[in-house]
């Protein structure tokens, strides 16, 4: 069984390069403008990138990839409303939700094709994973496909 996933690899890279570049990371997808507002906000999302490619890169449960498929939905929903409110931002906003769409289609996939880890592998984050999951909105219709990948 493989230790890592190459999605969260590059997650992590990206969520590196929100944190420490991210003038340039604003400048380079000509996402509004660069400003202490639009810095600190990337800077935020870097941290929450490289936080959710820590707490989901090794063997997740299939809770765990539900809870990230989750997440970040809510991230691409968000960064959506971002575009449609503040017209300065609205590139900022398209590019992250479609960012964050195309993570939540990755972990969507993985749980999917069932490849997590097993029960007796489960760590800490991975019961967590499992209680919230029951309680976030929309996790129950997710909880289904937790269910199909662990038959």
């Amino acid at each position: 069984m493989k230790r890592y996933r190459v999605i969260e690899i590059l997650r992590a890279a990206w969520g590196v390069a929100l944190l420490i570049a991210p003038d340039r990371v604003l400048r380079v997808t000509d996402s509004g403008p660069v400003d202490t507002p639009g810095r600190t906000v990337t800077r935020i999302l870097g941290a929450r990138q490289l936080t959710q490619a820590t707490l989901s890169g090794l063997r997740p449960s299939p809770e765990v990839l539900a809870m990230g498929v989750w997440v970040d939905t809510v991230h691409a929903l968000t960064a959506s409303a971002l575009a449609l409110g503040d017209r300065r931002r609205a590139r900022a906003g398209c590019t992250d939700a479609a960012i964050a769409g195309v993570w939540a289609g990755a972990g969507y996939h993985e749980l999917r094709k069932g490849r997590a880890t097993p029960r007796d592998h489960q760590r800490v984050r991975d019961r967590l994973a499992d209680v919230v999951l029951d309680h976030a909105p929309g996790g129950r219709r997710l909880r289904g496909e937790v269910n199909r990948s662990r038959s």
